[in-house]
């Protein structure tokens, strides 16, 4: 993140210009900060749906303001995004929904948390009352919220995660509201929580602070570590399903999820939850092939190079996250398969072993299983780039079709084209000695090259034959006829048969069950080893 330029906050402005459009609200001076012109988010760039309604509002005696995430990112010169929040001052629930039902349909979720959820299709907006939250139980339904609509603007704020989110944005007037002194920290790139008492009360505050270190490229100041770190033990408490979301924007949002990760280390949330991944700190590698050191910090150097390569291929959001996870585990095997010999190191079938310490982790994070079902193979074939072309190219053994096939197959319902990625990252993650010289990642292109010829880059092999094949040569439908079309893929995949040939073969036979018979004996007289 790029320090915002100074001055951020402007001095000198009469108490009259202080207050303009906020009413009786009686706002301290010391809180209103006015933007320069090139940090001020152009109107154009907010939807009109929100200029409206909080103009109306302001029009009938109350306040608008947008806060939070939305606040943070237009000083950081990002647009504000489909999901905008808003908090009203001076108004009753019953008063903005009117206002709000004018221009689309208002629903009812978070009604009584004293918030109205307004979506047209594509614009998601909050809006809701100043509150407090209190705990008063386990885990995070056990809240009590308490809504003023003439709450103290800063008490309101007090309920906030961290300073850079505790700010409040006039879009009429163009003034921000920072009680907190968030504008500082973000200038000056500081992670620092607002009020100890409610940061304590939701210990998933601790891994959206995670992600924002990642995201934003930020500092934790020690007391804010402090209080993150005797937070963690309460994470326990919380839903999966809750903390997968925070894994999903350290991964898919941050260009540098190694700096998340690495404060989930520091913090002793990786030692106390993810020991899949704790382990990997103490797992040493071998210097020529890694000299960027162990398995830790050659996973975190993936992961960066995984976080460009998802946004260079405009990935959505389910097969982004498959990558990113891939990249997290690819080599979660590597500990129980580390061997010392003669001042080498080497980690003979860390491929498959690493599927169980995968599965442990993805359900430790809540993840679902269509998920798992293309991370793990992604995982147990991470190096069939590399080795194919080595074999192709430097050992001279040939890669046959049948073999691309093969691993297409097996990575199913994940695909070569997410395999190369997940490669690649893998690859980058290696230090700079090793790949200065082949810096287009030769191994993954030409993978992508051969399976696009064979049409298997984004799916699984068709079938050489299908049952209507069998049904024209004059056999009766019958559940054998699976076994003999994964017969006859086999014939071609690993003996390169062709069509013509195994139909010819089938059609001298009186039975299905003789068909199969056939074929199978065909693999078993033209069995032989073969790369893949």
């Amino acid at each position: 993140m790029q320090a915002l330029e100074k001055p951020c906050v402007q001095t000198g402005f009469t108490n009259e210009e202080r207050s303009i459009g906020f009413g009786r609200m009686n706002i301290p001076k010391s809180y209103i900060s006015k933007i320069p012109r090139f940090f001020t988010p152009a109107l154009s760039t907010i939807p009109k749906t929100v200029m409206y309604v909080t103009k109306e509002i302001d029009e009938l005696g109350g306040k608008a303001f947008l806060v939070g995430g939305s606040v943070r990112d237009m000083l950081l010169g990002k647009k504000p995004t489909k999901d905008i929040d808003i908090e009203v001052y001076g108004m009753e629930p019953g008063q903005i929904q009117k206002i709000v039902e004018k221009h689309g349909k208002v629903m009812d979720v978070g009604k009584s948390f004293g918030v109205l959820k307004y979506y047209d299709g594509t614009l998601e907006i909050d809006f809701s009352l100043p509150r407090k939250d209190s705990k008063i139980g386990e885990g995070h339904r056990g809240f009590a919220v308490d809504t003023d609509p003439n709450m103290d603007i800063k008490e309101a704020a007090r309920r906030r995660d961290f300073t850079i989110n505790a700010m409040l944005y006039d879009p009429l007037t163009e003034v921000l509201i920072d009680p907190f002194n968030g504008l500082a920290d973000l200038e000056n790139r500081v992670l620092r929580v607002v009020d100890k008492k409610s940061f304590a009360e939701d210990p998933l505050r601790v891994m959206r602070g995670v992600q924002f270190i990642a995201r934003f490229d930020l500092a934790v100041d020690l007391k804010s570590f402090s209080l993150m770190q005797k937070t963690v033990p309460s994470l326990a408490e919380l839903p999966k399903e809750r903390i997968q979301e925070e894994w999903k924007k350290l991964l898919l949002k941050a260009m540098k999820p190694s700096l998340g990760l690495k404060t989930m280390l520091d913090l002793g949330i990786i030692e106390r939850y993810y020991p899949e991944l704790f382990i990997l700190t103490d797992t040493e590698q071998d210097h020529i092939w890694h000299p960027e050191g162990n398995v830790w910090v050659h996973t975190l150097l993936c992961m960066n190079a995984g976080a460009q390569i998802i946004h260079r291929e405009h990935l959505r959001v389910r097969e982004a996250f498959v990558i990113m996870l891939s990249v997290l585990c690819h080599d979660l095997g590597k500990p129980e398969t580390t061997i010392k010999k003669g001042g080498r190191i080497s980690t003979p079938e860390h491929e498959p072993v690493g599927e169980k310490p995968t599965r442990a982790f993805l359900n430790q994070i809540g993840t679902d299983n269509e998920t798992k079902g293309k991370v793990i193979p992604l995982v147990k074939n991470h190096l069939a780039p590399f080795s194919f072309y080595e074999a192709e190219f430097r050992k001279g053994e040939k890669i046959t079709d049948g073999a691309i096939r093969r691993l297409a197959r097996r990575l199913y319902p994940a695909t070569i084209y997410e395999l190369t990625l997940v490669a690649e990252a893998d690859y980058m993650g290696k230090g700079t000695r090793l790949h200065d010289k082949d810096k287009n990642f030769k191994s993954g292109a030409w993978l992508i090259e051969r399976s696009t010829q064979l049409k298997v880059d984004r799916d699984k092999p068709k079938n050489i034959i299908e049952g209507k094949d069998l049904i024209a040569m004059g056999f009766t439908p019958d559940k054998i006829f699976g076994r003999i079309i994964q017969t006859a893929n086999r014939l071609r995949d690993e003996h390169e048969f062709s069509k013509k040939k195994i139909l010819d073969l089938i059609k001298k036979q009186s039975s299905a069950k003789d068909a199969l018979t056939c074929l199978l004996q065909e693999i078993n007289e033209n069995s032989g080893r073969e790369i893949g």
